[in-house]
């Protein structure tokens, strides 16, 4: 967990992120998962200045109970000692479990003893039941002494003094404490490539170093250090994203939440694509303040480190188009959690809409003798604009064979543009046009009951319907195939096939005017 790179884990989404009460669920705003990154984390607390650190006297054991192995009161003097936190059930936890007791068996006789200290009862929702279960079925691959933590006190307890004491907010971690009483190291155990745990040589390494008296403490401290550094700005960057969602912010308060994303970017980096992450915030708040010329600047070099990152394509899209919303004036929305979504492939389609129709004819229900291609666009979009000629192209050839192609626009609360727009088109875009059906708070009616119900967030987006009147696929349009048309219109497409997991993103961030 705490290595150089660690500032990256508040981006996985392989867990489902579990808080304690009443803590508030951490934004996804850091660089995707990369190989050989720290493992996905389970998110317990928000980061707080550390009180304890590498070289300080280890904090005393004081589990609640020893349900394997132990008791264990207190740290002998030819001893190491490797304490794990973890949780249950929790993959990057269970997975450690063959590894932590490899080692253990490895050092044992050299003197390193090994403890699992699970935390459970201090998750939202945990149940430390069901450890000393999973601890039985276990016997043949964890041998290691295994402690619970206290489940009703808050502050006297190991996650207490321990965990809270060192700043950490993630599961698992780990710590080494050296034959003299002090903690050596802090960190994740393990890292992860891709879906699986990997376990480097390194860890191995520490603790024969430990073990011989060899360990370079002064190094783990200022490593340490660093870490919690780079962990400050993290904390700082959530802050100012958490700030900068409300698109009214101004005067005093829109004061604060630009100095704090000038904080966050404050000092040195990991690396150029956790650079550009953090300067992002602070172009959205540049923005917001009114100084457009600086805020395209800032947001010019994020695409530049991006470039330098050798990052890939769509990841780079959406800073592309926040881009050009900036040149174009306009402040593009910021989602503040992660969409719930309620609208999916293999769903009844919602019904349609729609506002005025400015091209083709009205489109009320969905024909049985038709399949329908839906896509949400926006003049102001470069990607939806971009893709008008696919669009099109679909449209005349699959026309006469029942699909109809309609180009929902989500414009936003100003809609006047789009019928300029469209009739310069001219014979560029052919196909049936509609405007969004607008309340009197400026929400569009098809933008909520299909965008916001499928968790998108994003345009250009796209949905195919078939002659069922259920969805076939959903996604950005240039990922739509000829093939899935006419597989749709033949009636043979298997919409189990195409589940929407992840909402697409390589698009505008749709705007809110």
């Amino acid at each position: 967990m705490k290595n150089p790179l660690s500032p990256m884990k508040h981006t996985l989404t392989l867990l489902t992120t579990l808080l304690l009460a009443p803590l508030a669920s951490l934004q996804s705003a850091e660089p995707r998962l990369k190989p050989s990154l720290p493992a996905p984390l389970l998110q317990i607390k928000q980061w707080t200045e550390p009180r304890l650190k590498p070289g300080d006297p280890a904090p005393k054991l004081i589990p609640t109970q020893w349900i394997q192995g132990g008791p264990i009161k207190e740290f002998a003097n030819d001893k190491a000692y490797l304490v794990e936190f973890w949780a249950t059930p929790l993959w990057t936890c269970d997975d450690n479990i063959p590894h932590l007791n490899a080692l253990y068996q490895k050092f044992k006789d050299k003197g390193l003893i090994v403890v699992g200290q699970n935390v459970n009862s201090k998750l939202a929702g945990g149940d430390p039941t069901n450890v000393k279960s999973l601890v039985g079925k276990m016997a043949n691959t964890r041998i290691y002494p295994v402690a619970l933590d206290s489940v009703n006190k808050l502050q006297g307890t190991m996650m207490d003094t321990w965990m809270s004491a060192a700043g950490q907010t993630c599961l698992p971690c780990a710590f080494l404490v050296g034959k003299d009483g002090r903690i050596a190291w802090i960190g994740n155990p393990a890292e992860v490539t891709e879906t699986k745990m990997t376990y480097p040589v390194a860890l191995d390494e520490k603790i024969e170093e430990l073990l011989a008296g060899k360990f370079d403490v002064a190094k783990s401290v200022s490593e340490f250090l660093a870490e919690q550094q780079s962990e400050r700005k993290c904390d700082l960057k959530r802050v100012a994203e958490g700030l900068l969602q409300n698109e009214s912010l101004s005067g005093q308060a829109l004061d604060n939440a630009y100095e704090i994303a000038v904080k966050a970017n404050e000092g040195d980096f990991n690396n150029d694509e956790h650079r550009a992450c953090h300067l992002a915030v602070l172009a959205r708040a540049t923005f917001m303040k009114g100084e457009k010329g600086k805020a395209v600047e800032l947001q010019e070099k994020v695409i530049a480190l991006m470039v330098d990152a050798k990052t890939d394509k769509a990841d780079m899209a959406p800073y592309q188009v926040t881009l050009e919303s900036y040149k174009a004036g306009h402040l593009p929305a910021m989602s503040p959690q992660e969409a719930v979504i309620t609208l999916k492939t293999g769903d009844a389609a919602p019904k349609l809409n729609c506002g005025e129709w400015i091209q083709g004819q009205p489109v009320t229900e969905f024909a049985k003798d038709k399949a329908y291609l839906i896509e949400f666009w926006a003049t102001w979009c470069g990607p939806c604009v971009d893709g008008i000629p696919h669009l099109n192209a679909l449209h005349l050839k699959f026309r006469d064979k029942g699909l109809v192609v309609i180009g929902q626009n989500v414009e936003g609360k100003d809609q006047t543009p789009v019928k300029a727009f469209v009739k310069k088109m001219a014979d560029r875009m052919t196909y049936p046009v509609a405007l969004d059906n607008m309340s009197a708070s400026g929400q569009g009616s098809m933008g909520k009951t299909w965008l916001d119900a499928a968790g998108l967030n994003s345009i250009p987006s796209a949905f195919l319907v078939g002659k069922d009147g259920r969805l076939a696929w959903i996604g950005h349009p240039n990922e739509l195939t000829e093939k899935m048309i006419e597989e749709v219109l033949a009636g043979k497409a298997d919409s189990s096939k195409t589940p929407i997991a992840d909402p697409p993103n390589a698009g505008a961030p749709i705007e809110k005017k």
